[in-house]
């Protein structure tokens, strides 16, 4: 009994550790080093890919894997002497192929980790633990909703902590004066890794 209750513990800290939801690091564009740059119609773009690995955000790296999704931090700096918009009069490029950012919302639903894959932790409920042959303990009426709430909500807390940075760092359809730099975070859908430029395109 006491090393079936042995091994059932270590399973059960090994789920605990690797299935845990995982709380948002921000990303802040600002206060990034940029190491990729290009500039095309004297525009000049500086920007990082893998930045959710790089700033520690595993599982959120992780769907942006299975998505094939890339989301970039980015730094635009308008060196012509026009008003710039991204999505009015610039756009992207992938190579010498224009490529479109998705929303802020659409970002984070491709991204966002699940709260209802936790639901597996009430699986835990009708663990019982005896202890130097005492009546067993029902460890589980306590474990598996606590394990569940509190992923549940780690998890919806990441999500809207992501989705929050997305949209401050939205940089769709602003303007950009002459001279003026712009930070912010896009993410595309189905490019590789093929040098980033932006190009007027009216």
């Amino acid at each position: 009994m006491k090393k079936l209750l042995f091994i059932s513990t270590i399973c059960a800290l090994v789920i605990l550790l690797n299935g845990c939801a995982q709380p948002y690091r921000l990303i802040k564009p600002q206060k990034l080093n940029y190491y990729a740059s290009t500039e095309q119609d004297e525009i000049g773009l500086y920007y990082q890919y893998d930045i959710l690995r790089k700033t520690g955000n595993k599982k959120f790296a992780n769907n942006e894997r299975r998505k094939d999704l890339k989301l970039v931090a980015i730094k635009v700096i308008n060196n012509s002497n026009r008003t710039i918009n991204i999505g009015n009069n610039v756009a992207f490029f992938n190579g010498n192929k224009m490529i479109y950012p998705l929303d802020p919302i659409a970002i984070r639903n491709e991204l966002k980790q699940s709260a209802a894959a936790y639901l597996f932790y009430m699986l835990f409920t009708p663990l019982n633990m005896t202890i130097n042959g005492s009546d067993p303990f029902p460890i589980g009426l306590f474990l598996g909703p606590l394990l569940t709430g509190g992923n549940m909500l780690s998890a919806s807390g990441a999500n809207k902590n992501l989705y929050n940075e997305l949209k401050q760092n939205d940089i769709l359809y602003m303007d950009i004066q002459p001279g003026e730099t712009a930070y912010g975070l896009v993410a595309f859908q189905n490019i590789d890794y093929a040098p980033l430029s932006m190009k007027f395109i009216q």
